[in-house]
């Protein structure tokens, strides 16, 4: 990594791509099961000791991460807790698990009002480890780009250090 970098984007008409698909996805999951989506995933990997929450914001370390240590932070808005969570998750990442470079996305619903539904969906928070920046090979592979993630960090060891660092 030749330099840190911070990016802040806005769209206008539609979302990004994989943001519209998961939106679609889970209306399409409120549609046919009668369910939130994201309360149903909490609840899934809450049960398995892979969430909790704090001051109302919800806590996963996700059991399909994307990339090294993904965590998810759910929110009915952008406010303090949100912004004490998130903190509180990166010097955790910092201290804990000892990782130096991360990405980090925070997804609200559109600003204005849309044609489309955003009903039911909440403020995402998702971050995850970018591997050693000190590292000159590439951090992602046609493996992760084409096919499946590849992931050798333990979501269950991820949750455990959260739930420690963060005195749940």
């Amino acid at each position: 990594m030749l330099h840190g970098h911070a990016q802040v984007t806005l769209s206008t008409n539609m979302h990004y791509a994989k943001i519209e698909a998961l939106r679609r996805a889970a209306l399409n999951y409120q549609s046919e099961y009668g369910s939130n989506y994201f309360e149903d995933l909490y609840r899934v990997h809450h049960s398995l000791g892979c969430a909790f929450e704090k001051e109302g914001i919800r806590v996963i370390a996700y059991l399909t991460p994307v990339k090294e240590k993904e965590v998810l932070l759910i929110a009915k808005e952008c406010n303090l807790s949100l912004k004490e969570r998130i903190y509180e998750v990166l010097a955790c990442f910092r201290d804990r698990m000892h990782v130096t470079a991360f990405n980090f996305v925070l997804i609200p619903p559109p600003l204005d009002e849309t044609e489309e539904s955003w009903a039911g969906f909440p403020v995402l928070v998702r971050l995850v480890d970018r591997g050693d920046p000190k590292i000159t090979t590439c951090d992602i592979g046609s493996m992760e780009l084409y096919a499946s993630s590849v992931i050798s960090s333990d979501p269950w060891e991820v949750a455990c250090l959260l739930r420690e660092s963060l005195q749940i």
